[in-house]
């Protein structure tokens, strides 16, 4: 339990803006969500490394770490190609680390997530995209509550946001509950309107306005002590990505299997899991 107390004391203490100087403070500040749109261009791509903890009380309920990239097009984020992992406690066997293709409204998880036996040939699983918790976290590659590839989205969040000048950018920080993002995401990722949790988030940008990380805590409407961090970073905007789907022949569909595909951990509270569908 101490080293997921460490762990989280990390990334808070990471979290921690850094002022910039006064001629910084001075600096005309970018549009985020001008600068997403002149990314939202065929062929473009954004590297992604994610890490979720979720502590409750004094006990941790787990933590995993994804990481991949994701292919941005004229509507936002159109594929994604990831690999998820769980963190292990102390002592324990190293979990496996599972990919995942998402391409339009398919997804493919590699055939070491499966648990039965698989025909040979095929090394990959197809699933549709409304399948377990994969719709959650194919779309984006992320577990973040809300879809920053969404100019009007990540507009709402940074009309809701302080801004301050730090080294290197701009550090926006705001609140936001289940019911009101219902409606900054209408349409786009709708979540439980009876949801009671409350999200916070502090989001940094460069000079240019490309968002650089994003670190959102979620009090999960279930106590004071219960808690779900999403930390992620962005790297490399614009360098050219195509994700394409397995080749036909190594796939065969979920529904002609038996047996079950291994989801991430159940961590997420259904009001908040709601938000992640695309």
């Amino acid at each position: 339990m101490k080293r997921w107390v460490v762990l989280t004391a990390a990334v808070l203490i990471a979290a921690v803006p850094v002022a910039a100087n006064p001629a910084a403070a001075q600096a005309g500040r970018p549009d985020p969500a001008r600068a997403l749109k002149r990314q939202l261009k065929n062929e473009h791509g954004v590297r992604t490394s994610e890490t979720v903890l979720m502590i409750s009380g004094k006990k941790s309920e787990g933590a995993f770490r994804i990481r991949g990239s994701v292919q941005l097009g004229p509507s936002g984020a159109v594929a994604t190609d990831f690999t998820w992992r769980e963190i292990p406690e102390p002592g324990a066997e190293k979990p496996a680390s599972h990919r995942v293709i998402r391409v339009g409204k398919d997804v493919y998880n590699d055939r070491g997530q499966y648990r039965g036996p698989v025909p040979d040939g095929k090394k990959w699983i197809r699933r549709d995209l409304s399948a377990g918790l994969t719709r959650y976290m194919a779309p984006t590659a992320s577990l973040q509550p809300f879809n920053v590839y969404d100019p009007s989205i990540l507009k709402a969040v940074l009309k809701r946001s302080t801004t301050t000048p730090v080294s290197g950018g701009f550090l926006y920080r705001g609140t936001i509950s289940y019911k009101e993002l219902s409606k900054v995401s209408k349409g786009a990722a709708p979540v439980d309107k009876k949801g009671k949790g409350t999200i916070s988030w502090r989001l940094w940008a460069d000079r240019g306005g490309l968002l650089t990380r994003l670190y959102t805590t979620d009090a999960l409407g279930a106590g004071k002590d219960s808690l779900l961090g999403v930390d992620t970073r962005y790297t490399d905007w614009g360098f050219r990505l195509v994700i394409a789907a397995p080749p036909a022949d190594e796939v065969i569909d979920e529904k002609d299997l038996g047996g079950d595909v291994p989801e991430p951990p159940q961590i997420v509270t259904p009001a908040r899991t709601l938000a992640r569908q695309p």
